[in-house]
C-alpha cells in the first residue's frame, strides 16, 4: 500500500479564512486522480501556514469539491474530522484523502499550538508537520518537545544554513517521528536540483534511510511520479530500493499511526470512576449483611 503524504494546496489556503479558487481546486483534483492512477491508495493534502494556527484556517476545507472515487477523512459540509483511523485500507479503485498541516516555525512563539497534546484545531488534521528554519528549532522539533508533531519537513530545494546531525536523526527515531524528503524540487531547474541532491543525501547519510518518508510535494498532477520511479530516484542517493519503498509504504503508515495515537488517546488519559454521592448511597439503602455460616 503506497502513500503520498504531501500534495500541496495553493498558497492562499495557508491564510486564516483563505479562499481557494475553483481553478486551483481543479488542479488539486487532477493531482489526486493522477496519484490514484499511479498506484497510491492514500494521499494527504498539505496546508502550509507561516503564522499562528487559528480555527479559521480550517474554513478552507469546506470549499473542496467532491472528487470521484475519493474518500475524505473529514465532512466537507461541516469541515469536521470524521472518526476512524486514517491508515486503514480503502475499497479497490478508491483513494483516501487526508488533511495535513505544515507549520513553518521561525521562532518559538509559533510552536505554541504544537506543544502538549496540541490545540483542538491541530487535532482536526490527520497528520501534522513542522518546518523549522534554524538548527535550534530543528533540535527542539526532533526532541519531542512539540508533541503534536508527526513529521519534520525541511526545505529540500533551499540552503539550510546548518547540518542535519546524527544526533538529530537519533532523536527523530527515538520519538517516533519521521523526516520528510519531498522530490518536487528535483523536477525543477538544474540549480535547485543540485541543491535537492545535496540536501537529500545529507538526510540519507544520517538516517541510513530509516525513519524517512518520501513525498511528492506536488503542486500539480505533472509533479507526481510512480512509487517505482521514486525507488529509482533513491538509488541516485545510494539508497537501496527496499528502503525507498518503505518511505512510501511502511514508514508513511507508521507516521499515520503515530498521528492517530496522538489525537485519539491525548497522551493516554486514564479515566477514573467517581465514588457515589451520599444521596445516591442513601437512596440505595444499606449494604446487605453477610449471611452467617
Amino acid at each position: 500500500m503506497f502513500y503520498d503524504l504531501n500534495i500541496a494546496l495553493p498558497d492562499s489556503a495557508g491564510k486564516a479564512g483563505g479562499i481557494v479558487s475553483s481553478q486551483d481546486w481543479a488542479q488539486v483534483a487532477q493531482a489526486i486522480e493522477r496519484a490514484r492512477a499511479l498506484g497510491y491508495q492514500v494521499v494527504a493534502l498539505n496546508q502550509t501556514i507561516n503564522s499562528k494556527l487559528v480555527p479559521e484556517h480550517l474554513a478552507v476545507w469546506k470549499s473542496m469539491p467532491a472528487i470521484k472515487d475519493a474518500v475524505y477523512s473529514w465532512n466537507r459540509e461541516t469541515g469536521a474530522r470524521v472518526g476512524g483511523s486514517s491508515f486503514d485500507g480503502v475499497p479497490r479503485g478508491k483513494i483516501r484523502v487526508l488533511r495535513r498541516l505544515t507549520v513553518i516555525v521561525s521562532d518559538t512563539a509559533q510552536s505554541q499550538s504544537l506543544t502538549g497534546s496540541g490545540s483542538a484545531t491541530t487535532a482536526e488534521y490527520d497528520v501534522v508537520a513542522v518546518r523549522p528554519t534554524s538548527d535550534k528549532l530543528l533540535s527542539a522539533a526532533s526532541s519531542g518537545a512539540w508533541e503534536a508533531v508527526d513529521i519534520i519537513s525541511l526545505d529540500m530545494g533551499g540552503r539550510w544554513g546548518y547540518f542535519v546531525k546524527h544526533k538529530i536523526a537519533g532523536q527523530v527515531l527515538a520519538n517516533g517521528l519521521t523526516l520528510e524528503i519531498s522530490y518536487q524540487p528535483a523536477l525543477t531547474d538544474s540549480a535547485t536540483r543540485q541543491q535537492w541532491v545535496s540536501n537529500a543525501a545529507s538526510i540519507v547519510r544520517v538516517t541510513r534511510g530509516r525513519g524517512v518518508v518520501w513525498t511528492s510535494g506536488a503542486r500539480q498532477a505533472f509533479d507526481l511520479r510512480s512509487p517505482y520511479d521514486i525507488s529509482a530516484l533513491g538509488e541516485v542517493l545510494q539508497l537501496n530500493g527496499d528502503l525507498s519503498k518503505r518511505g512510501l509504504s511502511s514508514s508513511s503508515r507508521a507516521t499515520l499511526v503515530h498521528a492517530f495515537t496522538r489525537t485519539s488517546t491525548l497522551r493516554a488519559v486514564i479515566s477514573s470512576v467517581k465514588p457515589p454521592s451520599p444521596a445516591t448511597e442513601a437512596s440505595e439503602g444499606p449494604a446487605p449483611k453477610r449471611a452467617k455460616v
